[in-house]
């Protein structure tokens, strides 16, 4: 989830930092999981100083108990029972020691600490940085460069995925104006404006050029720097001349290259913003056969239901295709308590409605004149065996089957992935009846450390149930060093 984050400092006046967590969470790009229980937020912040700061606070949900979703236990004669063996051997090391190491608090904790205290040592002192290398960066992260990235997604479709979801792992750095003259400040002001888009616009175009064609690249408005950021929380009808040249720039390069753009949701107080930019951005770039753009929508908020149907509205009364990825959020610490649904099944509920509306869309009466394309970022096998199914009976009563694909971050969900790849015969699923896309963040190592503390975080979070997951991983590697597979 996503270009360059906002990491401006904690003096600037937006609204948005006097009532909220900063922090931008890749779940909304491909989980959105709810990997909190009774809606509390342990992904690294930085808190601003405010006495409304505590009001901020969401409190407790009813009802959310344990709102992890993760991939059910195989039974006996399930096809997931062997999934794994088209892992690699490493990559399913690196799964058991990061799930075990998540199953000791103490030890997670103290591996977090460290990590971002000291994440300028790690990365210099030639021991520690190749072990961070070897079991944590080369297991979420792509690479670097664009050979790196090249050899990260050919490893990758090996396996049976489709392809990415290429997303920058770099923050702009958003310092505060150090002169305090009128003039000058507005001069300054400018200045970093520019130089801040400037950086945002260089590591989109760059991940567009990394990107294979036909996949995806995630893109956050606010990484464009402390004035856009303001700008979206402002609710601007349009951006500034500055940002939208640089939208139109990384638009183009998207629709040349043949690659799709995905923009992230964020805060509620900068959404609708955002919609309204990404909205225009599609009637623009989304145009005959072509879906270059789409927006995000988080299901958790009650009102995502009726701005999804509003924009599909539009988009076919102003004839141009919709792209829409749908999650179910990640903005449970700072995004206001009575936006979200009551309850995880009011949300699953929400989330599984959206996801059947749009790949049935194509088939209402009278025909929509206009092509809907949908990417469901999700680690919840009920909610995508329900899509999956439903392509399945699109597919066998000789309909136009729906223009869905699915998506997991890197390095998580393995299980759920690779068991989209592959047949189902009890459930009437064909291998390659479905696309599987990762989400993978790119980056170097120092760029990419926050990333990885916030995987670390979310695996600290989604320990308690991830016990059937570890369980199929272990069952994995006894197969494959059991003597009996040893003579195969």
């Amino acid at each position: 989830m996503l270009t360059l984050r906002n990491t401006r400092a904690l003096s600037t006046k937006a609204p948005l930092l006097q009532r909220r967590i900063l922090v931008a969470s890749p779940r909304a790009v491909a989980g959105g999981q709810f990997q909190h229980a009774n809606f509390s937020n342990k992904t690294p912040v930085r808190t601003a100083t405010h006495p409304r700061q505590a009001a901020a606070a969401v409190p407790a949900a009813a009802g959310y108990q344990s709102i992890t979703a993760t991939t059910p236990p195989a039974s006996p004669h399930s096809p997931q029972n062997n999934i794994l063996a088209k892992l690699p051997t490493p990559a399913l090391l690196r799964n058991l020691l990061i799930q075990n190491v998540s199953a000791i608090p103490p030890v997670l904790s103290f591996f977090l600490f460290f990590l971002k205290r000291y994440s300028n040592f790690i990365t210099k002192a030639p021991i520690l940085r190749q072990a961070l290398y070897y079991f944590f960066y080369v297991h979420y992260c792509a690479g670097a460069t664009k050979s790196e990235i090249g050899r990260t997604v050919e490893d990758l479709r090996k396996l049976g995925y489709k392809g990415v979801i290429l997303n920058y792992a770099k923050e702009v750095e958003m310092p505060g104006l150090s002169v305090k003259s009128g003039a000058e400040k507005v001069a300054q002001a400018q200045a970093l404006h520019e130089q801040q888009v400037g950086q945002w616009l260089d590591g989109t175009v760059k991940g567009i050029a990394y990107a294979p064609a036909g996949d995806y690249v995630a893109i956050k408005f606010s990484g464009a720097g402390t004035r856009v950021v303001d700008m979206l929380e402002k609710n601007h009808v349009k951006p500034d001349d500055i940002f939208a040249d640089a939208l139109d720039k990384v638009c183009e390069a998207a629709r040349q290259k043949g690659v799709n753009i995905l923009v992230d949701a964020e805060h509620q107080c900068q959404q609708a913003a955002i919609d309204r930019w990404t909205m225009d951005m599609m009637e623009k770039y989304n145009k005959g056969d072509n879906v270059v753009i789409f927006n995000t929508y988080q299901m958790y908020l009650k009102a995502s239901p009726s701005i999804l149907a509003q924009h599909l509205a539009t988009a076919e009364s102003r004839n141009f295709n919709f792209g829409a990825k749908i999650v179910r959020g990640a903005y449970l610490g700072s995004d206001p308590r009575n936006a979200i649904h009551d309850t995880k099944a009011d949300t699953d509920a929400a989330f599984d409605a959206a996801a059947e509306k749009l790949a049935t869309y194509h088939t209402a009466s009278p025909r929509p004149s206009i092509k809907v394309s949908t990417v469901i970022g999700s680690h919840n096998a009920t909610s995508i065996r329900k899509i999956r199914a439903l392509r399945q009976q699109q597919a066998s009563a000789g309909q136009p089957v729906a223009d869905v694909v699915f998506s997991q971050l890197m390095g998580m969900a393995d299980e759920l992935s690779l068991s989209l790849t592959e047949a189902d015969t009890d459930a009437g699923f064909v291998q390659g009846d479905c696309g599987v896309y990762k989400y993978v963040t790119w980056g170097t190592m120092q760029e990419c450390i926050m990333y990885l503390a916030r995987r670390a975080e979310e695996n600290r979070d989604a320990v308690a149930c991830a016990r059937d997951s570890r369980s199929l991983f272990w069952n994995e590697l006894k197969r494959r060093w059991s003597p009996a597979t040893k003579r195969a």
